[in-house]
């Protein structure tokens, strides 16, 4: 089972050029579970939708709390998406704390969003997020990871497949913020290409400016655990995607391989 995570940066920068990027980078990819951050919905569609149509998948959107709202003439609003090739079964928005800082004085809050796909072996749980990015937000965005820790080792979860966290956390390996994640789950990437650094976010991209506090570092993660105990799960691959220029998204896709 392939399963790839993206910040896809809204409709900021040159963002009609860069659509057909991020859809060619997906096609090729040929992904199974596709999560999405910074994806963008307007009344009468929505980017996942249209990327769901062309990829041959099912999708599920919901709104929450990402970087400054651009205005735009059809009034576009940002959000997650969960793209699966299996029927989606049930979906979950979770409100997501803000602990100690509190919530911001605007905007909406932010959420988790959990899908539960129809795969032939069993309910296929996936969860996507995007915590808040502030740098001044630690108490937050270290609630959050903990709400996210949470989530996924519910025992409600447990089954013959391993629940899947794919999201842009804001975080790097070794903050106290990611700390809670790895305590239940898998960090893909560590497992399988842990001399790489593996950065997503990255001066190296062009709309990526070196004043950006989260610059150069890895802060798009997919973690996994098993869904049964005596049964762990197999990590074959991890990778990145979207890194050519012109880049598709300010943020490079992490990619992984397991088995499922």
């Amino acid at each position: 089972m392939r399963v790839v995570t993206w910040n896809v940066w809204g409709r900021f920068g040159p963002w009609r050029d860069r659509a057909p990027r991020i859809l060619a980078t997906l096609d090729e990819l040929q992904a199974d579970i596709v999560c999405l951050q910074e994806t963008w919905s307007t009344s009468d569609t929505s980017q996942a939708d249209e990327m769901a149509a062309r990829l041959g998948l099912h999708a599920v959107f919901t709104r929450s709390r990402m970087p400054r709202r651009q205005p735009t003439p059809d009034a576009a609003i940002l959000g997650l998406a969960v793209l699966g090739r299996w029927p989606v079964v049930e979906y979950r928005r979770h409100q997501l704390p803000d602990g100690a800082d509190g919530p911001p004085r605007r905007g909406d809050p932010t959420v988790a969003l959990a899908v539960t796909f129809a795969h032939p072996a069993g309910p296929l749980h996936v969860v996507t997020a995007c915590p808040d990015w502030q740098a001044d937000r630690g108490d937050a965005r270290l609630a959050q990871t903990r709400a996210l820790a949470a989530l996924l080792a519910d025992p409600a979860l447990d089954g013959p497949l391993p629940p899947i966290l794919a999201a842009d956390l804001n975080s790097r390996p070794g903050t106290p913020e990611f700390l809670p994640l790895t305590q239940v789950l898998v960090d893909a990437w560590a497992a399988t290409c842990p001399a790489q650094p593996g950065h997503t976010f990255t001066t190296n991209n062009a709309f990526v400016g070196s004043d950006e506090w989260l610059a150069d570092g890895r802060i798009d993660h997919i973690l996994v655990r098993s869904g049964m105990p005596g049964r762990p799960v197999t990590l074959q691959a991890t990778t990145l995607a979207g890194t050519s220029e012109p880049a598709p998204s300010d943020h490079y896709a992490v990619v992984a391989d397991l088995d499922g």
